[in-house]
């Protein structure tokens, strides 16, 4: 289990608290740990989280986050609007360059995370010995140790001698072989443990889907589902996610939310922003909307895993409509509307 150190733990704070929240949070830090926390934000993208983890980190914070909160996998869309909250368009711009910069120098052999063990060690083997020795130093250990193990004995005895006289290269020299083994890498296929490169890559199918015309993405979905039920559910689950709810005109929140029970509603908004609340209960009466406010105050501190089981019935519902024609999804091309 991956364990985070003090600054990754104000990084996953500042991904659940909302992006007003996070601005007021991060804006009390120095510009130097404004810094490193923003370093620890584009590192987290890259990094397979636990659920456990992360309530883990928020039970620290257990006094700041009592309306409850639901972690996303977001952090660097947060890290750009909290920059543009607290400074100008060009200071902000220049403050991401710069931190995305010394991430890419702190941890240079991201682009290697999810390699097969086999595939990296026969692409070292013809890297001379001192490039192997600088890059299995320079990777998670667990990852370095299975490449090790698919290495000839000999070749790993020379590797290890090597780990351990080398001292850290100049940064140029290691950027170059990172550059070097990115461009080797590229296409290579990953683990199918390495979530971040396997969601992408869904990412990127759901949002092609999405801005499909005629009916192509759900007869796309469609074969998808009779060879691979489990990747067609997980497109789907990325073609209209919590945040798109803010799409929905009212006359389709409210045809959704009839059919909604009031205590998941409530119990779905404790990881809400405002924005999110604002665009579920616009479509409720008065009376509905302070039942459901007030619903959500008693219940309290609740488990991450209840609300997020909450939200994914919403959006079930939310896909099914869309997969009966009742609504239509044009992310990009204007809001959802009703057929």
């Amino acid at each position: 289990m991956i364990h985070l150190s003090g600054v990754q733990k104000i990084a996953v704070l500042l991904a659940t608290v909302g992006e007003e929240g996070a601005a007021k949070v991060l804006g009390v830090f120095s510009p130097e740990e404004q810094d490193r926390i923003g370093q620890a934000m584009v590192e987290l993208e890259d990094t397979d989280i636990d659920e456990g983890v992360v309530q883990d980190s928020l039970s620290e914070f257990r006094q700041m986050a009592q309306s409850g909160v639901v972690f996303r996998s977001r952090v660097g869309r947060t890290l750009d609007t909290v920059m543009n909250r607290l400074y100008s368009k060009e200071e902000a711009e220049r403050r991401l360059s710069r931190i995305h910069e010394e991430s890419r120098s702190r941890n240079p052999l991201r682009c290697l995370r999810g390699l097969r063990p086999g595939d990296l060690a026969r692409l070292l083997t013809d890297e001379h010995v001192q490039v192997q020795a600088l890059v299995l130093s320079n990777i998670e250990a667990e990852q370095a140790a299975d490449v090790l193990r698919e290495m000839a004995p000999e070749q790993r005895a020379d590797v290890v001698r090597r780990m351990a006289a080398t001292e850290d290269p100049p940064v140029r020299l290691m950027k170059q072989v990172a550059d070097r083994m990115a461009e080797r890498t590229r296409g290579l296929p990953r683990d199918a443990g390495a979530a971040v490169d396997s969601g992408a890559r869904v990412q990127t199918v759901a949002e092609i889907l999405v801005a499909s015309r005629g009916g192509t993405d759900k007869e796309i979905l469609r074969l998808v589902e009779e060879s691979d039920a489990d990747l067609s559910m997980r497109i789907r689950e990325r073609m209209f996610v919590w945040d798109d709810l803010q799409l929905l005109d009212k006359r389709t929140m409210q045809k959704l939310l009839a059919g909604v029970d009031t205590r998941v509603l409530a119990l779905a908004l404790k990881g809400s922003d405002d924005a999110i609340r604002d665009a579920l209960l616009g479509a409720t009466s008065q009376r509905t909307r302070d039942m459901i406010l007030e619903e959500r105050e008693l219940l309290g501190s609740v488990p991450l895993s209840d609300v997020v089981e909450a939200q994914k019935q919403i959006l079930t519902t939310v896909r099914e409509m869309i997969d009966n024609g009742e609504v239509n999804v044009a992310k990009g091309r204007g809001a959802a509307y009703v057929s």
